[in-house]
């Protein structure tokens, strides 16, 4: 939810003195994200991800006092629609050791830029065109690190992981994503053939720029701690993993107003199937 007023609200303050309107807008966001891995050793091997996203939107505009209201007009801004496309694909090689009770594994790669995206939404919304904020990629090559660690304790196993995705340069358009950050830690206890888990994730995105400038209507970036807890257990020939994680504190990283119009979410749900095939073997 952000407040908008001329001239930003777009063309139709050249024709009238349009009051300070409220856009209210929800987000639905899946992904769909297969991954691939291949050992090469007992050690190392190679994985590929391909994110498949959607995004639906729809918005309702409302006076200052609350009530909603149909604008007469085409917004420039937001539409109700629904995107879907692929986003940024990721290649990676993978490394685990065992160093006494600990496990070890870690990952290295790059994201490769096949997303979709869109021209400067701010410099079109300011000339008066309709536009979009939404990008299902960087358009750029950035490189990609984790680190996972898995020590028993007990009952339990205790886990912990570091990952992040660096963002070294603007794209074609002008676009900077922001770098992204995120540290772990798990708690895990069997049960039969079944785990459970419960942990705290914090979860770090730096502002995004267009054109160098961090707009203050843009991605402004922002610190997330979650509190998650998920069960996998197995199915046929399959490992199945759910979970739902809760943000409990949010910190907006820059902004110079109150009204920075950054999103909130309730929780991010989670499901995965996954299996394991000896290709050696006859």
């Amino acid at each position: 939810m952000h407040e908008s007023e001329c001239p930003e609200i777009g063309p139709i303050c050249d024709v009238r003195d349009e009051p300070p309107q409220q856009h209210d807008q929800m987000f639905y966001v899946a992904e769909v994200r297969p991954i691939v891995e291949y050992g090469l050793t007992e050690h190392l091997g190679i994985e590929a991800q391909l994110p498949l996203k959607l995004t639906a939107t729809t918005v309702k505009y409302r006076r200052l006092s609350g009530d909603v209201f149909s604008p007469d007009y085409v917004n420039i801004h937001h539409r109700d629609e629904t995107l879907i496309g692929i986003g940024d694909p990721e290649l990676s090689g993978r490394g685990r050791w065992q160093l006494g009770d600990l496990r070890v594994s870690g990952r290295l790669g790059m994201s490769l830029p096949l997303g979709k995206t869109e021209e400067n939404p701010f410099a079109l919304g300011r000339s008066g065109h309709a536009h979009q904020h939404i990008q299902f990629g960087t358009g750029t090559l950035n490189p990609l690190f984790a680190l996972e660690g898995d020590y028993p304790v007990g009952a339990f196993h205790l886990r912990g992981n570091v990952r992040g995705q660096l963002v070294l340069g603007e794209n074609a358009k002008g676009f900077r994503a922001g770098n992204r950050y995120a540290v772990g830690l798990q708690g895990e206890r069997s049960v039969g053939k079944t785990s459970v888990a419960a942990g705290i994730d914090i979860v770090n995105e730096q502002p995004e720029r267009w054109d160098g400038v961090v707009e203050q209507d843009g991605n402004l970036g922002r610190t997330d701690y979650l509190a998650g807890v998920s069960v996998t257990f197995p199915l046929g020939g399959f490992s199945v993993h759910a979970g739902v994680s809760i943000p409990f504190y949010q910190r907006i990283i820059e902004s110079e107003h109150h009204d920075a119009g950054q999103l909130t979410y309730p929780a991010l749900v989670q499901l995965s199937i996954s299996r394991t095939f000896n290709l050696r073997a006859r």
